[in-house]
Formats: structure tokens, sequence, C-alpha cells
């Protein structure tokens, strides 16, 4: 009779639990030929973003994605001072501000920060100026 409490307890403790937020893959197109995509498996995402200025002046980088308070940070490959924010809502994303580390990833005269994206599945997908995958 005494571990009926104990369960109780132990139940209630883990309804409150916040709820590990999921993330859908798929292609989201911004303005122009501006692209993002987001792939990978549960606890293991990853995206990849290009993002155009001026002609074929770009911003462009891939890597994996990770929690970072209430929104996602990219982190490039190979990168470990470069945390690139992202407001992923589930038909939309948005760049914040990164930091002076990731300024590399930009060509000169473009600009990364409020960069806007839909869902958009049909879209062309996600490349560099390559044509390789971002994700």
């Amino acid at each position: 009779m005494r571990s009926i409490p104990c369960l109780v307890l132990l139940l209630v403790a883990c309804s409150q639990q916040p709820a590990e937020p999921t993330l859908t893959g798929g292609t989201f197109a911004g303005a122009g030929r501006d692209r993002l995509c987001i792939a990978g498996e549960a606890g293991a995402p990853r995206a990849g973003f290009i993002a155009y200025g001026e002609g074929d002046v770009n911003c462009s980088a891939a890597g994996r994605l990770q929690r970072s308070g209430q929104g996602w940070v990219l982190v490039p490959k190979g990168e470990g001072d470069c945390h690139i924010p992202l407001e992923i809502a589930e038909n939309s994303a948005r760049i914040g501000q990164p930091p002076a580390a990731c300024s590399y990833y930009c060509g000169p005269g473009t600009k990364l920060a409020g960069k806007t994206f839909n869902r958009a599945d049909a879209a062309t997908k996600a490349v560099d100026l390559a044509g390789d995958s971002l994700c």
C-alpha cells in the first residue's frame, strides 16, 4: 500500500517535464533564391542555408542544429565559436543576429540577420554555389 503514493508522486513529476521540441525536416524558401533546409534523425538534426545579396555574393553554412534556450543554433561544420541563432516554427524560420565569429560565412556586403524562410518543400532544394546539397 505504501508504494501507491510513491507511484503517484513519480507520475506527477514525470508529467511536468517539458516536451523536447521536434523539428520537421524539409526545405524553406526565402526571398529570391534564399533557401534553408532541415534534415537528420531525432536527436541529431542538421541544417544548412544560403542567402544571397547582390549577384552571387551570399552567406552560406551547413552543420548541426542544437537547442539554445527557447530556440536553436546552427553550428557550422568544423566550427566552435560560430553559433547562428535560428527561430524555427512549424512552417517558418528566421535567422537571428549571428556573433562576429560567423562573419566568415558571408561575402562582402551580405547580411544574414533577419532573413526569413517559409516551408516550401516543392521549392528548389537548398544547395551551395557548386550545386552540392546543404542538408
